[in-house]
């Protein structure tokens, strides 16, 4: 006699088949659908195909889930009291400063990237950000290197920041990597929900 656990799992793995195999038919039509939005907001066609992989892996049935028992530890770490190497300022030189910035304030009540924020004595995230770098490259002599990974909802006014606060910041070729936005799917059918733009990643 079954469980009441089984027949919830049995039950559970029935409803999924139905939905995968309602999915099937129309995935090449979704994917399509998907691209030509992307291509509509002007992703660049590396991270269309990536979604594409990521929505073919989806549909297939893949959770991206790793189970514990197909791991294993590690089986030694070096502790820091065992490393003997030097700081050597000159690797500076090859040192890239990256900072995540893609995030809005929506949820304190701000309709701008968080990190524009006044934190202390009226600086901003940013503004601690930028004073930062620029003290490691005075007191190293290093031209340590400066990034922003902005979205598409952070960059304008971020980028404004730096042109009015930071202009030699600014000037620099390369200060920000865009992250790149995919549609939103619905959860049952995967097709694209037109109501909603396209979301970050």
């Amino acid at each position: 006699m079954n469980t009441k656990k089984e027949i919830q799992e049995a039950n559970y793995n029935l409803e999924w088949c139905c939905s995968y195999l309602h999915r099937i038919p129309n995935k090449q039509c979704r994917i399509h659908v998907s691209q030509s939005k992307m291509e509509k907001e002007g992703i660049a066609q590396s991270a269309i195909s990536a979604f594409e992989s990521t929505f073919n892996s989806l549909v297939s049935g893949n959770t991206g889930i790793i189970p514990e028992d197909t791991i294993s530890p590690v089986p030694e770490l070096v502790h820091a009291d065992g490393i003997t190497a030097q700081p050597d300022s000159n690797l500076l030189a090859e040192t890239v400063v990256l900072k995540l910035n893609g995030g809005l304030g929506t949820g304190m009540g701000l309709d701008k990237a968080k990190s524009l924020l006044e934190v202390k004595n009226g600086d901003t995230f940013l503004d601690l950000t930028a004073k930062q770098v620029m003290c490691m490259r005075k007191e190293f002599g290093q031209n340590v290197k400066f990034m922003l990974m902005n979205s598409f909802s952070t960059s304008d006014d971020t980028l404004e920041f730096f042109r009015t606060k930071y202009p030699n910041l600014a000037a620099e070729e390369g200060l920000e990597m865009l992250q790149n936005k995919v549609p939103k799917l619905c959860a049952k059918t995967f097709e694209v929900i037109f109501s909603c733009g396209l979301h970050l990643y």
